[in-house]
């Protein structure tokens, strides 16, 4: 019997969303982050996992599969919540919820689990505050 190695098969696509970021300075990421969705689409999307980073101006999602990506700039963040449950969806662990004012110019949020939501609380909210 050969032995077949067996790569991560996100490997790739985390690469490909990182090294959109060589020019700018991450202040968080969660390598494997768990997206709930896009309250203003509602139900009929798809849970998935990417790559969620943090920088200075924005906060980006790349989605693995299928290939997608959300950007919200902080200056459009209202409130930051962290709730277990984001559109009927839930693993019984806080969830990162972003509200913000969308490019139609309504309020909107989505939400993410993350390792360390404290930390991306604080930071967030610490580079919100500091631009003020």
């Amino acid at each position: 019997m050969s032995s077949i190695p067996i790569k991560f098969p996100f490997k790739k696509r985390k690469k490909e969303i990182i090294s959109k970021f060589q020019e700018e300075e991450i202040l968080e990421i969660s390598l494997f982050s768990n997206f709930y969705g896009i309250a203003s689409k509602k139900y009929k999307q798809i849970r998935g996992n990417g790559v969620l980073i943090l920088t200075k101006d924005e906060i980006f999602f790349g989605m693995f599969i299928p290939k997608r990506e959300i950007k919200i700039s902080l200056k459009s963040i209202i409130e930051i919540k962290t709730p277990k449950w984001f559109l009927g969806k839930t693993r019984f662990r806080p969830t990162l919820a972003i509200v913000f004012i969308n490019e139609e110019g309504k309020t909107d949020s989505a939400a993410w689990e993350v390792r360390n939501i404290d930390r991306w609380v604080s930071r967030i909210d610490q580079i919100r505050t500091s631009k003020k």
